[in-house]
C-alpha cells in the first residue's frame, strides 16, 4: 500500500511517521509513505489490520490516494481499505 494525502499538490503524508498493527516480512508502515512507488508496506494480521500515518497537524484534505498494488510474490495482503 502506498498513501498520499493530499492538499493541492503537496504529499502530506511524505515521509510522516507511519505505524501498523504489524509487519509482513520487511514491509513495514514507513515504506507507504516514503514516496517510492514500488515500496509498500503490509501488516501480518488477516483480522482487523489497521494502518496511521500521523500528518502532524490538522489539515483540510482534498485527496487521499491508496495505491492498493496486489504483489503475488507476497499474497494478497490487502483487501479492503476504509479511511477514516
Amino acid at each position: 500500500m502506498n498513501v498520499r494525502f493530499t492538499d493541492e499538490d503537496d504529499n502530506l503524508a511524505l515521509k510522516k511517521p507511519a505505524s501498523q498493527v504489524s509487519t509482513y516480512k520487511n514491509d513495514v508502515a514507513s515504506l507507504a509513505v516514503d514516496g517510492i512507488a514500488t515500496t509498500m508496506s503490509c501488516t501480518s494480521v488477516k483480522v482487523h489490520p489497521w494502518w496511521s500515518v500521523d500528518l502532524g497537524a490538522a489539515f483540510s484534505i482534498d485527496q487521499v490516494t491508496i495505491t492498493n498494488d496486489i504483489n503475488p510474490a507476497q499474497g494478497n495482503c490487502r483487501r479492503t481499505l476504509f479511511v477514516r
